[in-house]
């Protein structure tokens, strides 16, 4: 390449990073429309693709008709940076714009995703444009088309793994999500300016070519080839070692070319879920992924223009990658499934730096895959391209085809081939499609010999043998089941994941435990969980129904009149079924992304009583954020939260400053809303943000801690009094008290015991943090940060008693008030030792705790469930 060409890639380097840090902006605004969901979002992200596709379409069948083509790539750049800016603007503000046009929400799903795709498409069709261009511009000499291709996809495609490391990492979590886009569009701006310097520095006119060109006479190749080369010039002749037969051997390389897309985003949608079902899905877990991806797609792209162009036949080469990428994609399913203990080694090699421990596991799983996966495409066009001129062209449509195998594949994969047959035969199913390629295309290969065809048909026929033998049918579930303590009662693999309820039973580990005496192990304290992904939704123990539980009794407890009740998140439907004990409430909708998490409710029935099938029950299957925009008019008395832990990928949104406002707007007068609050998942300062973000919004708020480090947010616009006859008197229904009691609580001032702060001091934990906000998801991006771990004695440095807030309030229990507020306390300090390893200390505080205020479930099952034996010996 000559000098100037070089400083054209190194320019199409950040052109890259701006694309790609504009499409995780997008995919960020619009999951506020569409909802959060694997659906929606692979219907996005696929509008995005087919963007990218159409532009290179267009815009390549027109590349032979540009003189300055650096000079029309400087416009396109231009056109990208204002566009896409444009475009994201009215993203951000898109559930205002359709509020005001009269559709909250956006409507039924299928009009959000064409909306969605009507603000999404038009920018990537523009940035679609810009690789034939750049195409047309270095290729100089028709047999280093396919190497100069290279260099430039290669250095675009590492400029897309910047940027995804930069929005993922960095950009997004430090400034937000607006003014990560504009500096995106500023980055487009100067490639424009530098490029349309340079082309008017530089460029002279090229020969344009139209379609009545005499070369382009009866032409019926889709690539905009004819298979006439015989008056070509020696400079424009078809490069040494491809196939021949003109126009039908274009239509194969085409199809091969789609069914290559296919195949390769099929294996990174089965990548993507499956290190979300083994590492922690958050963020960062996405995004180092895709980096990995990318990286290798670089690599291969690299290695092809340096070590594989010219020395090897182009079809040879095309086919042997589909050979290599079946056993590569075998192998890779091993190596997700030993992801768990490969995590564990690094994170004993690389202590301290998860963002890097991420990426270095998905290099393991998939960079020399998706390395093969690089080395095809520029091979292709090299191998598809038989005129120097239609270089664009070919680029293009390939660039098409390619993109749209990789739409169906993301789509058949994702939501057919995986809820039908797993993740595991999902990946022999693609893998086996590499294969039939290679055999394709070695038929179709009129220079292999017959050596050649019978070691490929040999190669191909061992994909489905071999996968059989390196992991038996269930193999890959099992690995996921043995990361996770219990005993499988169900395993679906849907469309959003993996969800498995779980059994536990205490005995078995007592059995396990030296010296655990008889009785202890007899203690009937079993319990079970629901599991989705990496992370644990809920359980039934005491630790857990104890919160989930209070997220409904005390709204319940509280309001006046609690008739109509939302529920966001079902879990095992225990804060469902609290709510259902309560014979007041007329109805109860709730809302859940997951249909098999709602399938999974018998198996917790004794904590959930059946609730789904109580006729005051109405499900919804949407998104929890969506639902509060679709339904304006909607109002209710309580609220209820329970999404998981905000550090989840893209769960942020269900804890911002925006959420409560729409909350605000639902409750009905008097109404209440509760949010749960993992503490002990953030860090300090992380923390003070939620609690921000609530207190800007809602006048009068509480915090309150009923178990573990689990906290509960009581908001409301109108003063929460707490009326002990009225607690009372609901505590006195059999259903009501039951459930309380099954929670450890015995009476009114033990759950109220539990409170912590109220606004004054909540005002003061958060002074000096800002909320967490839709545009700035800062709790999302928690390790681009050293700060200081969460410390529940800070909360409690502040601990102010309700009584300020409590009518009706008997002398007794003002007595034993303050004993249980400091046995609640105790019992956080406790769990905040177990969770910093410090299982003597915490065991101290719980036996402090049960001296202050008697042994109840909660406590008893703490230290055993915590230290099986140790409080039993220290007890008995």
């Amino acid at each position: 390449m000559r000098a100037r060409d070089l400083g054209v890639v190194g320019l199409f380097f950040l052109s890259g990073t701006s694309g790609l840090v504009f499409e995780v902006v997008w995919l960020r605004y619009l999951s506020l429309v569409v909802g959060h969901t694997t659906f929606a979002a692979s219907l996005v992200v696929s509008g995005f693709l087919g963007g990218l596709a159409l532009g290179s379409y267009f815009f390549g069948r027109r590349a032979s008709l540009v003189t300055r083509p650096l000079r029309a790539y400087a416009l396109l750049e231009l056109a990208t940076g204002v566009v896409a800016l444009v475009f994201t603007w009215l993203l951000r503000d898109l559930p205002r714009i359709t509020a005001a046009l009269g559709v909250p929400g956006g409507g039924p799903l299928g009009a959000r995703v064409v909306l969605s795709l009507l603000l999404v498409v038009p920018p990537a069709f523009v940035m679609g444009g810009t690789l034939p261009l750049l195409t047309r511009f270095v290729a100089r000499e028709l047999p280093s088309v396919g190497k100069h291709f290279g260099v430039l996809y290669g250095v675009n495609t590492l400029g897309a793994a910047a940027g995804a490391g930069l929005a993922g990492t960095w950009t997004i979590g430090a400034h937000g999500l607006w003014k990560t886009a504009c500096a995106a569009s500023i980055v487009n701006l100067g490639v424009a300016g530098a490029s349309l310097l340079l082309a008017l520095r530089t460029e002279k006119p090229e020969l344009a070519t139209s379609a009545s060109t005499p070369d382009d006479a009866g032409d019926t190749s889709p690539l905009g080839e004819t298979g006439d080369t015989s008056a070509t010039p020696a400079s424009a002749a078809p490069a040494a070692g491809g196939p021949k037969g003109g126009a039908g051997m274009a239509n194969v390389i085409l199809v091969a070319f789609a069914f290559a897309g296919f195949t390769s985003i099929g294996y990174e949608v089965l990548w993507f879920r499956l290190i979300g079902m083994f590492v922690h899905s958050t963020s960062y877990a996405f995004s180092m992924s895709l980096v990995a991806f990318l990286v290798g797609l670089v690599l291969g792209a690299l290695i092809y223009a340096t070590r594989l162009a010219g020395k090897y036949r182009d079809i040879e080469v095309f086919t042997t990658a589909q050979l290599f990428l079946g056993f590569l994609g075998l192998l890779s399913m091993v190596a997700l499934g030993h992801s768990s203990a490969l995590a564990a080694f690094l994170a004993r090699a690389l202590p301290g730096d998860v963002i890097l421990r991420l990426l270095v596991l998905a290099a393991i799983v998939m960079l020399v895959p998706s390395t093969v996966i690089g080395v095809v495409f520029p091979c292709v066009v090299q191998l598809a391209t038989k005129h120097l001129r239609t270089a664009g062209r070919t680029v293009g449509t390939l660039y098409a085809v390619n993109t749209i195998g990789g739409i169906v594949g993301s789509l058949l994969v994702g939501f057919v081939t995986i809820p039908l047959v797993g993740t595991q035969w999902s990946f022999v199913l693609v893998s086996v499609t590499n294969g039939l390629l290679a055999v394709a295309l070695v038929r179709f290969d009129t220079q292999a010999t017959q050596r050649e065809r019978v070691r490929t048909y040999a190669a191909a026929a061992m994909l489905a043998p071999l996968s059989l033998f390196t992991a038996p049918p269930g193999w890959l579930v099992g690995k996921w089941l043995a990361r996770n303590a219990g005993q499988p009662l169900s395993v679906v693999e849907g469309r959003d994941g993996i969800v498995a309820v779980l059994s536990h039973s205490y005995e078995d580990s007592c059995k396990n435990e030296p010296g655990c005496p008889a009785e202890c192990a007899k203690t009937p304290w079993d319990f079970r969980q629901i599991v989705s992904g990496s992370v644990s939704y809920a359980s039934t123990s005491v630790l857990g129904r104890r919160y989930m539980s209070s997220l409904a009794n005390l709204p319940m407890l509280s309001h006046p009149k609690p008739n109509d009740v939302l529920l966001v998140c079902f879990g095992t439907g225990t804060t469902a079924g609290t709510f259902a004990r309560y014979d007041e409430m007329k109805s109860l909708t709730i809302v859940d992304v997951s249909p098999d998490v709602l399938a999974a409710a018998p198996y917790f029935e004794s904590e959930n009583h059946g609730v789904l099938k109580d006729p005051r029950t109405k499900t919804v299957l949407d998104d929890g954020r969506h639902f509060l925009e679709a339904h304006p008019s909607a109002k209710f008395d309580v609220i209820s939260f329970e999404p998981p832990p905000p550090i989840s990928a893209g769960i942020v949104s269900l804890y911002t400053r925006e959420l409560y406002a729409l909350i605000s707007k639902r409750l009905a007068p008097g109404g209440q809303v509760t949010q749960w609050i993992p503490l002990q998942e953030q860090s300090d300062a992380q923390n003070r943000m939620l609690v921000k973000s609530m207190l800007e919004v809602f006048p009068y708020v509480s915090l309150w801690i009923p178990a573990l480090n689990e906290a509960i947010l009581l908001g409301s616009n109108e003063p929460l009094l707490l009326d002990m006859d009225r607690w009372r008197a609901r505590w006195a229904e059999p259903k009501v008290g039951a459930t309380l009691a099954h929670a450890g609580f015995a009476a009114p001032v033990d759950l109220l015991g539990t409170f912590v702060a109220d606004r004054a001091a909540l005002e003061k934990y958060a002074q000096g943090f800002g909320a967490v906000t839709d545009d700035l998801p800062v709790v999302e991006y928690a390790l681009q940060r050293r700060e200081r771990p969460f410390e529940v004695a800070d909360l409690y440095a502040d601990h102010t008693s309700p009584l300020p807030s409590v009518i009706g309030i008997h002398e007794d229990e003002r007595v034993r008030l303050p004993v249980t507020m400091a046995a609640s306390e105790k019992m956080a300090l406790a769990a905040k030792a177990h969770f910093e390893g410090k299982p003597d200390a915490a065991t101290s505080l719980v036996l402090e705790a049960e001296k202050l205020a008697g042994p109840n479930a909660y406590t008893e099952l703490f230290g055993h469930s915590m230290y099986p034996c140790v409080l039993w010996k220290d007890r008995h």
